[in-house]
């Protein structure tokens, strides 16, 4: 018993300390090399430290909150609409976010408290096809925040585009492609995503 408790301390002793040298490196990044190695970071995070780092370059993250592992952010900083940090980012309290989420921070995205991401879930806010004059005057640039209202779950693999709102209560199935608004307490799916259920009659 007192060779397993010793076991325990010397683990978590140890958790301690890689922590703290981890912070550290990363407090060195941020200094040095600023927002670009805060993505790169973020792309094979340790998972406990994604939060402070997302806070640390503008993100507003509330408490209890999980980011399970790899967080991809796209356009921190090369396109018209970035800010050059993570101000676009808005997670509330109590949300999950599964690994290897996409965030495409041209413009907002708002995660309301209890929202779930499951892994591979892609949240697109803007498009453009600016290189081919020929569709770009068919199809101009559009850019738009993505709002995922409270309680709201999204299944793996699903996409969000530019301009949603997922409102309160609601379920996207796995691997849909959502291009227009969710109605709360509602279940969803397909490409594009549609009403299959509703929850709010259900007991």
């Amino acid at each position: 018993m007192k060779g397993s408790s010793l076991t325990t301390q010397c683990i978590c002793l140890l958790k301690r300390i890689g922590s703290k040298a981890e912070r550290g490196l990363i407090r060195w990044l941020i200094e040095t090399r600023g927002v670009s190695a805060a993505v790169r970071y973020l792309r094979n995070p340790n998972p406990h430290l994604s939060i402070d780092l997302l806070r640390a370059f503008g993100a507003e993250v509330g408490a209890g909150t999980t980011i399970k592992r790899s967080l991809r952010l796209d356009n921190v900083f090369q396109d018209g609409n970035s800010t050059g940090d993570f101000r676009h980012i808005e997670i509330g309290s109590n949300c999950y976010i599964g690994d290897g989420v996409y965030f495409d921070l041209a413009n907002r995205i708002v995660l309301r408290d209890g929202a779930i991401l499951s892994g591979q879930v892609s949240v697109i806010t803007h498009a453009d096809c600016n290189r081919s004059p020929y569709l770009a005057e068919r199809f101009p640039r559009r850019s738009a925040p993505v709002r995922i209202e409270e309680g709201t779950w999204i299944g793996f693999g699903t996409t969000l585009l530019a301009g949603t709102t997922i409102e309160k209560n609601s379920v996207v199935a796995a691997e849909s492609l959502v291009s227009k608004d969710i109605d709360s307490h509602s279940v969803y799916a397909g490409t594009p995503a549609c009403k299959v259920r509703s929850l709010s009659s259900e007991k």
